[in-house]
């Protein structure tokens, strides 16, 4: 009897690992089918983004959000993946010089988690300029395994795509029930419903005096409107006038306190305006909200501290970021500016290091003087030694 058992026991655990195993192969196989979907776009490629989304399912998702105009709707399904792909990019941040326009948006994968046959990644977005966004993408495995993207949240515009589309489309055709669909207040009068629709209407012209004009004389219980409150956030980041955008920040603090959707943006909007401390606690509510640390986040929270001249948080967070990331060379700059700032130069020669030899940098004291936070460095012993034995000497 104990044999049988015995024998019994090990034919369960054996197809217990057997099940694990094919559900771990299987979730590496849609995590490397999504990998490659990224890999297109970094090489300028739609065509596999564009067949993991069911055009049909995805608009009937958009619809699903707000009342949208017939006509607005037949334009969307016209040319479905070049409207999509039009929107993607554009959701992307702005390049605020020429230079910055030269360089293209590379996407990386940061986290995947999969369970039954549903995922959700994290994709980070890098442009020029120390430019990011983030997409957390809805995953499942369709028929014969193959990935499909059912919705994606970007947490730089902080809305579900299909909001975003859906939004958009009600700016095309601003009818009275399209407008309706986006308030909350309830029972809006057709006056209400006019001054809404105007102001879509000077958005989507991309006519700035219009809607200023517009929104500077709308009703204040339409002012405080979440859907405004939250485009006109948009708009004014996206035109860059400074009181503008200042005064489009407080509505947006104010009336959304903490709310996951705007930490990237608000961290943004912080950090070129000395609010170092507000922007570490919304690089951590937006990491809070993706689910994973990633090396950049950390590096940005470690810059904030070093100018706040709180060194020790500043390493712990360039460690940190070295950690999670270790392939980031973002990180590596990050720990080597922070304890050069808290003068670790022993310390420093880790980064130095791997600045060195795993990204190709020559840190010669030619290269470190033309840098005002690390020059520093060169006069130090420990520098000096390991420069020394860098050079083989």
């Amino acid at each position: 009897m104990q044999r049988i058992l015995a024998i019994a026991t090990a034919v369960i655990v054996l197809a217990l690992q057997c099940h694990v195993a094919a559900a771990q192969s299987e979730s590496e196989d849609l995590r490397a089918q999504l990998s490659a979907i990224i890999d297109g776009l970094n090489a300028n490629t739609f065509k596999p983004f564009h067949a993991a989304i069911d055009n049909d399912e995805f608009l009937n998702r958009i619809v699903g959000t707000r009342v949208i105009d017939r006509d607005a709707r037949q334009f969307m399904a016209a040319d479905f993946d070049a409207n999509i792909e039009a929107s993607y990019v554009d959701a992307f941040p702005r390049p605020r010089t020429e230079d910055e326009a030269l360089g293209e948006i590379i996407g990386t994968l940061v986290s995947f988690e999969e369970s039954g046959g549903r995922a959700r990644a994290v994709v980070r977005f890098e442009g020029k300029g120390y430019r990011f966004s983030y997409h957390a993408y809805d995953v499942v495995r369709g028929r014969g395994g193959r990935v499909k993207i059912v919705d994606w949240f970007d947490f730089y515009n902080g809305a579900w795509f299909s909001q975003i589309i859906g939004d958009a489309l009600v700016k095309l055709m601003p009818t009275s029930q399209a407008v309706a669909s986006v308030l909350e207040l309830p029972n809006p009068t057709g006056g209400q419903l006019f001054q809404v629709g105007e102001l879509l209407k000077s958005a989507r012209d991309r006519n700035p005096k219009r809607y200023f004009d517009i929104i500077d004389n709308m009703d204040e219980v339409l002012r405080e409107e979440p859907f405004i409150v939250a485009m006109n956030f948009q708009w004014c980041r996206l035109l860059q006038e400074p009181g503008r955008l200042q005064g489009a920040v407080g509505d947006l603090e104010r009336l959304f306190p903490d709310d996951t959707r705007f930490a990237l943006s608000l961290a943004e909007y912080y950090v070129p305006r000395g609010r170092f401390e507000e922007a570490i606690e919304q690089f951590e509510v937006l990491q809070e909200a993706l689910g994973v640390k990633d090396g950049v986040v950390e590096s940005l929270k470690a810059t904030a501290a070093m100018a706040l001249g709180d060194f020790e948080r500043a390493e712990s967070f360039a460690a940190s970021a070295t950690q999670v990331e270790p392939g980031l060379e973002l990180g590596w700059w990050a720990l080597l500016r922070t304890r050069t700032a808290a003068q670790d130069y022993e310390g420093a020669i880790e980064p130095l290091t791997a600045l060195e030899e795993r990204f190709g940098h020559l840190l010669i004291p030619q290269k470190l003087r033309r840098d005002r936070f690390l020059k520093v460095l060169i006069d130090q012993p420990a520098y000096q030694e390991w420069r020394a034995a860098q050079d083989g000497g």
